[in-house]
């Protein structure tokens, strides 16, 4: 359904265009950490990312263009638990494609990578995800007060999870069971 919306595998040649993205303000003023503009380093990071068993990651297309990065990290192997990352790096790409990069980016994470559950962690001054998690299927757990620290400043951290059985019901209404290599999926709990 979603033809404007597509993924690519990320090789070592895409480290100019990430480290660019994720060092941008637009980006960067959402996320936990900062990291430094060196190119070594960042082929170095695709390189390991790459060869994880317990992480896949992947380049968003909008209309056939790059404009934004996502990641599954799992992170309780045994449990099947695993965590999204998700940035949109181009800010002239039409906000109202990109806000269904998660269709895939789920699909992948539970029918093809078999994850149990999602749980997500969004920081308070991410207003804009903060709202989107409900239309993205997921419910809110609680916040951590005073949490996280950027900047010399304590922030909340929000939480939110969904599991595959969920997704499996609440995603029909997107009408896309494609994951990021376009490869239909089913629900296998």
């Amino acid at each position: 359904m979603y033809d404007f919306l597509s993924y690519r595998r990320i090789t070592p040649d895409d480290a100019r265009l990430l480290l660019d993205w994720r060092t941008a303000p637009h980006i960067t003023k959402y996320m936990l950490t900062d990291v430094p503009y060196d190119i070594a380093r960042q082929i170095a990071w695709i390189e390991r990312c790459n060869a994880r068993e317990d992480y896949q990651h992947c380049i968003i297309r909008i209309e056939g263009r790059d404009v934004g990065y996502a990641s599954i990290t799992v992170t309780d192997g045994h449990s099947g638990i695993g965590e999204i990352g998700v940035y949109i790096g181009d800010a002239t790409a039409p906000k109202e494609l990109t806000i269904y990069n998660f269709v895939g980016t789920l699909n992948h994470a539970f029918f093809t990578m078999g994850l149990h559950k999602i749980v997500n962690h969004v920081v308070a001054w991410n207003d804009r995800t903060v709202r989107l998690q409900a239309f993205n299927g997921y419910r809110a757990v609680g916040v951590l007060k005073d949490h996280t620290l950027k900047d010399g400043i304590r922030h909340d951290l929000h939480i939110f999870e969904q599991s595959a059985a969920h997704w499996a019901e609440f995603g029909r209404k997107f009408k896309d069971s494609r994951n990021w290599w376009g490869e239909e999926t089913v629900y296998r709990g």
